[in-house]
């Protein structure tokens, strides 16, 4: 079916191949996400804290959030983690650079697939990376510590395994597929399967040539990779289950695949949501002439076809399930990328000036709006549009700069120019980072709320929460003690007399909260505190009838 890509063995050749262009550009990435945008609540905060309990129990196999079980998510990250703090000690940098390192591996694997696919196209090879490092949804997540490049890792794995035995390679490729597997349901459950099987299911319809043996053995070889897949999965999760308790093991065996999966208890969406998203998701290459010109009387080969089945299939899946959001979708985003490389790469056409037009536009554009933004008369209130106001004028200027240089410059092939879209891309997601700097950063940085907890923790003060407590403190502050979650009145006013040394932690949404005789307190997301309270003088504003929580 696909070739195995041509190898002459040269040390000069795998060099080539292992120190890519494209390395500059994760590089970029990451050094803004780890420099400019601190650990964001409260899903990076909450992964980082499993982690850190994870490192101060010494207990590995089952995750623990605040001295609770953690069933929401397997392990794979917070033991990717710990890998890191072992090589380089605990540290916020460290755990940061995770799933950012899977993400690179990304990269590779996606040049990796389109020499598999079309081994005769090396243009394909060096597009695919860059149109993904485009995508701002893509490099915004390359740099987040969450589950999603983990999982789009073990999906790009699990096409590759397929790839090959399309290729008629059975050693190794449905290995890979069944490792594919295992991992990704270690990373974020058996998400994985809608994720790694769609190419595998799908091979009659893009298969150019009927395997030799005929389809029996394909879907077999196909089942008996599911199964060691599962069983890998199933070597933590049977033991983790043991371990952890009925209701944990419950959890993670059903409660939470079934529940967004049937009726989601968070991110409910109407069925069409994720075609709304498509814009927004593949820009810039969704507004891209050239890409809707090359699509007009194109005869998918095999490989576009492979690409197709993955897109679809995916989009399809995840739109029938309850809870939606947009980053459940960016493991088929390497899927479009190799399909968008193959068409631009063959035949190779450097895309006209005005076939720039719209992203170099948009970018000037951008620009353009930043730097009259603070000239009109516009409500500052809305956090986004704060952070808008406080982008830094060098930021601006280069917006502006970029989209014209992207319309003017004159690119010698379609390589160089999707290169300089992506690094076009680059620049705003920088600008965005700056802005978030200048104002987001007080409003998300929860250290210094961390750093005063840890103090309380220093002294041997109690620490109770007000509702629901995600873990945003733990790791920040290297707590080490439990923080009591109060659900209800009746167990506030008991915690805070039998505590009265004690503190409490409360996050109050109103505009303009009374947070006199509060400890502590900072701004939190948008026009809300979080607020920090001695226990006695909580209960005296309580008992005169005055509310702590607006």
């Amino acid at each position: 079916m696909f070739e195995a890509p041509l190898d002459n063995g040269s040390a000069v050749g795998m060099r080539s191949r292992l120190i890519r262009d494209f390395l500059l550009g994760w590089l970029a990435l990451v050094a803004m996400g780890l420099w400019l945008r601190p650990l964001t609540p409260v899903d990076e905060t909450r992964a980082v804290s499993v982690a850190w309990e994870m490192w101060r129990t010494g207990d590995f196999l089952v995750p623990h959030l605040n001295g609770e079980p953690y069933s929401h998510k397997p392990p794979l990250l917070q033991w990717a983690i710990q890998a890191l703090w072992l090589l380089f000690g605990v540290s916020d940098w460290a755990a940061r650079l995770a799933a950012p390192l899977f993400g690179l591996a990304n990269l590779y694997l996606t040049a990796a697939l389109a020499r598999r696919l079309w081994p005769d196209d090396t243009v394909a090879e060096r597009l695919a990376p860059w149109l993904l490092l485009a995508m701002p949804l893509w490099g915004l997540w390359t740099s987040l510590t969450l589950y999603d490049m983990l999982v789009s890792f073990f999906t790009l794995l699990g096409m590759l395994g397929v790839a090959r035995a399309a290729g008629g390679e059975r050693r190794w490729s449905w290995s890979l597929l069944a490792v594919a597997i295992g991992g990704g349901i270690l990373s974020k459950g058996p998400a994985i399967l809608l994720l790694a099987l769609p190419t595998a299911l799908l091979a009659p319809w893009w298969m150019a040539v009927k395997p030799g043996a005929g389809w029996g053995p394909w879907y077999r070889r196909m089942g008996a990779a599911i199964g060691v897949g599962a069983l890998l999965g199933l070597a933590w999760a049977v033991p983790a289950g043991l371990a952890g308790g009925e209701e944990y093991r419950r959890l993670i065996f059903w409660g939470q695949s079934a529940g967004r999966i049937a009726n989601s208890f968070a991110h409910k969406r109407p069925l069409w949501w994720y075609l709304e998203l498509m814009p927004a998701l593949l820009f810039p290459w969704f507004w891209w002439p050239p890409l809707w010109r090359r699509l007009k009387g194109l005869r998918a080969d095999a490989g576009q076809r492979f690409c197709l089945a993955q897109m679809a299939f995916v989009v399809a899946a995840f739109s029938l399930i309850s809870g939606k959001q947009v980053h459940y979708l960016l493991p088929a985003c390497p899927a479009f990328a190799l399909f968008g490389a193959r068409v631009l790469g063959r035949p190779a056409e450097v895309p006209g000036r005005w076939e720039r037009l719209p992203v170099a536009l948009w970018v000037a554009v951008a620009g353009a709006v930043l730097l009259v933004l603070p000239m009109m008369s516009i409500s500052s209130g809305d956090g986004a549009v704060q952070m808008a106001l406080e982008v830094p004028l060098a930021s601006k200027l280069a917006l502006l700069g970029t989209g014209l240089a992207l319309l003017s410059w004159p690119f010698d092939d379609v390589v160089a120019t999707v290169r300089g879209v992506a690094l076009s891309m680059l620049v705003v997601l920088l600008a965005a980072h700056l802005g978030y700097r200048e104002h987001g950063t007080e409003l998300y940085d929860l250290r210094p709320f961390a750093g005063r907890l840890a103090e309380v923790e220093a002294a041997g003060a109690p620490v109770a929460h007000w509702r629901k407590y995600s873990g945003e403190f733990e790791f920040l502050g290297r707590l080490r003690c439990k923080i009591v979650e109060l659900h209800d009145v009746a167990s506030l006013q008991q915690w805070l007399k039998a505590h009265p040394d004690g503190y409490l932690v409360v996050k109050n949404k109103a505009a303009n909260p009374l947070a006199d005789g509060a400890a502590f307190s900072q701004r939190y997301k948008g026009n809300s505190r979080i607020e920090l309270w001695r226990a006695d003088v909580a209960r005296a504003r309580l008992l005169a009838g005055v509310a702590l929580v607006q």
